[in-house]
């Protein structure tokens, strides 16, 4: 069996789509979140949380030659993004209508002001966000080592990058921010490049039967190495 083919079994795992689509779910709630804040349309929120779920998949596609698009071969993806902006309107609505109004509404606050104060929200999205990271970043190394991308050292860590994101880049793009923390401190981007290269050169060096092990250790280590930087507000070198 050769290297891309072994790698195309451990992507297309259950297991591996699972933690795929809730990094999905995860960089489309930082665009509903966005979309929430600054009052767009049901559009304006799709197209925020669309962006950086799979817009950076998307470009690394084209760039690589991939006919159809994997948006396009696995649209499992897009329903995901699709019911996460269909389920967040539904409970924002039910917020906005039962404040106020209904008693049990409050008993409702009470509890998420309890679960708050163990496990913030921004903390449990970061979290979700981390997985999806890892699991961009393989899927990245995965398009370069599939489209026989040469050299896996330089486009690996590229398309993990590109995967993982440059979709957030673009959302911010749309939505005009100079303020663009993935290209202005940031330790994001950053680490899906060290991921996308190690990655890239373990799966040049090691036996076929020993790549999953190197993939279960990106998807492990890329999440601790965000979480940790954000807890200790690591930023990256600047210009």
């Amino acid at each position: 069996m050769d290297l891309s083919a072994s790698l195309d079994q451990v992507v297309s795992s259950h297991w591996f789509i699972t933690i795929d689509l809730i990094g999905t779910v995860a960089f489309a709630l930082s665009g509903i979140t966005i979309a929430r804040s600054e009052r767009y349309s049901m559009l304006g929120a799709f197209v925020l949380a669309w962006l950086p779920a799979l817009g950076g998949g998307l470009v690394m596609d084209l760039i690589a030659g991939r006919v159809p698009p994997g948006i396009m071969a696995q649209p499992s993806y897009m329903y995901a993004i699709i019911a996460t902006v269909l389920v967040a309107r539904g409970v924002l609505w039910l917020i906005d209508r039962a404040r106020g109004r209904w008693l049990f509404f409050f008993d409702v606050v009470h509890w998420y002001l309890m679960v708050a104060r163990r496990v913030p929200p921004t903390t449990l999205l970061v979290v979700f966000d981390a997985v999806g990271l890892a699991g961009f970043t393989v899927t990245g190394v995965f398009t370069a080592v599939q489209f026989h991308c040469h050299p896996l050292e330089l486009w690996g860590p590229a398309f993990a990058m590109m995967n993982a994101s440059l979709g957030a880049i673009l959302r911010d793009v749309v939505r005009a921010d100079a303020h663009n923390p993935i290209l202005k401190g940031s330790v994001y981007a950053e680490i899906a490049v060290a991921g996308g290269l190690a990655l890239s050169l373990y799966v040049q060096a090691a036996p076929v039967w020993a790549l999953g092990y190197g993939v279960v250790a990106t998807l492990v280590a890329l999440p601790v190495v965000r979480v940790l930087l954000y807890r200790r507000e690591a930023r990256a070198p600047m210009f």
